[in-house]
């Protein structure tokens, strides 16, 4: 279900994800920079790019989860579109584009059913929807590995064209050094 988001009720959201409407859009693209590890839309030039977190620089501050609690760093945007950083127990994925752009202070509140915060481009709403490498062609998908815990969806094309789903582990989203940013 759709929700509001609430500074209190932002913490405690998290969960790696992707939107399908951004694999839609980025068909064929990745990001494997660990400076730059976000797949993400910029509607401004009208193509893909691959984005830092938005938390490593929020007005020149570098937020970070240092905690073995809550150590993945998570963001959102209040209606207004100002950026919250946060710390969670779950890792999480999200895109500029669909958090600030499309569905600025939204968020989703079943996270064990249906987590990912997406753009229903053919109802033109924001949504929440379950990740879709849940259920991708009968497997569902996970990440055990401690430093790629965060489950990534895009879209690929086969040597034929045809639309390939590719669910991967990725990195823990971490700040690089300040020289590197």
């Amino acid at each position: 279900m759709l929700r509001a988001l609430t500074a209190a009720s932002f913490l405690v959201l998290g969960t790696s994800g992707s939107s399908m409407h951004i694999a839609k859009l980025c068909r064929g693209e990745t990001c494997d920079s660990k400076n730059h590890p976000i797949l993400d839309y910029d509607p401004s030039q009208k193509k893909c790019i691959c984005r830092a977190h938005p938390c490593w620089n929020d007005d020149g501050q570098v937020h970070s989860c240092p905690t073995q609690e809550s150590p993945h760093l998570i963001f959102s945007y209040t209606k207004a579109g100002k950026l919250q950083c946060g710390c969670a127990k779950e890792p999480h994925y999200e895109t500029v584009h669909i958090a600030k752009d499309l569905c600025a202070g939204e968020g989703c509140d079943k996270p064990d059913v249906h987590p990912i915060l997406d753009y229903d481009e053919e109802g033109k709403k924001c949504i929440c929807r379950a990740h879709p490498c849940w259920d991708s062609e009968g497997k569902k998908h996970s990440c055990d590995n401690a430093e790629f815990p965060i489950l990534r969806y895009r879209e690929d094309k086969d040597e034929k064209g045809d639309v390939k789903k590719v669910c991967e582990c990725v990195a823990k989203l971490v700040a690089p050094a300040d020289d590197e940013l």
